[in-house]
């Protein structure tokens, strides 16, 4: 039990560092060169977009129906 909710815990604090490098890429690169005021929390907003969104995709299931059937499909496709 406690492995399981350590590896979420863990992939989504890779998925909020993930989507907070983005996040903070593609802020730079739209943003006005004169105007790099970024708003106060985006990077606490960026991290925790990420964190979240994994760990409610993987608390739903959602993860898991999408694999099998991907998997599923790549099965068939094989076969």
């Amino acid at each position: 039990m406690y492995s399981n909710m350590y590896k979420i815990v863990t992939e989504a604090t890779v998925i909020g560092i993930i989507i907070l490098v983005l996040g903070k890429m593609i802020m730079g690169l739209t943003v006005n060169n004169k105007d790099k005021k970024h708003p106060k929390g985006i990077s606490f907003a960026f991290f925790s977009t990420g964190f979240l969104l994994h760990f409610l995709i993987e608390y739903l299931g959602i993860n898991c129906w999408y694999c099998d059937k991907k998997c599923a499909v790549k099965i068939k496709r094989f076969i």
